[in-house]
């Protein structure tokens, strides 16, 4: 009896073992998928002022989110204001460690108060710089055609992101100049209308 016992306590302990109770150290990395941060939306600040502001979003997280400026302490709003023109990182924490940061222009706006024109600012940058061979054409390489309002419209937020971190246009192609970049931020800042 005492050896039956004994055999049967040896086979449960098999059985937990080889279905994943025993406690080992099988647990997957909390980590394994990565937090994704895009701007959800951005100002950009008065000349020589610091009222400047940016909100990320985040996804693919374990929740629990505090978002952090640069070095300041870590917050659950993803929100920050009082930003003068400069560069900034936001860096991001779940309830797991797991991180992630995402760096951030902020520029100044362009003088006065008047918005630049859709037809007469903005398209003639990107005709002259985006829309060219290769690129922001049908056949290009980019992934999305330039060839009117609708277009840019579409894609406003993501050309602002990219113009501002100067990757559009790429390395090896024109670079924009900064009163380029600082138009097409005013254009999109001031809701990217057709005018």
């Amino acid at each position: 009896m005492k050896t039956k016992s004994v055999l049967l306590a040896l086979v449960l302990v098999y059985i937990v073992s080889a279905c994943g109770g025993g406690g080992g150290d099988e647990d997957p990395n909390p980590c394994a998928t990565p937090i994704v941060l895009t701007i959800s939306s951005q100002q950009n600040a008065s000349p020589g002022q610091a009222d400047g502001s940016v909100t990320i979003s985040a996804t693919g997280s374990n929740g629990g989110l505090e978002y952090k400026l640069n070095s300041g302490s870590f917050q659950s709003s993803s929100s920050f204001t009082g930003l003068a023109a400069g560069n900034y990182t936001v860096a991001v924490k779940d309830s797991q460690g797991c991180t992630a940061s995402i760096s951030i222009t902020i520029t100044e706006s362009t003088g006065g108060s008047s918005t630049p024109s859709f037809a007469n600012d903005v398209f003639p940058i990107m005709q002259s710089n985006c829309a060219t061979s290769g690129c922001h054409v049908s056949g290009g390489s980019a992934p999305f055609v330039i060839a009117g309002y609708s277009d840019v419209k579409a894609n406003d937020i993501s050309i602002k992101s990219r113009v501002s971190a100067r990757t559009m246009p790429p390395s090896g192609s024109n670079a924009l100049s900064n009163d380029q970049i600082n138009t097409i931020v005013a254009w999109v800042d001031a809701g990217a209308p057709n005018n």
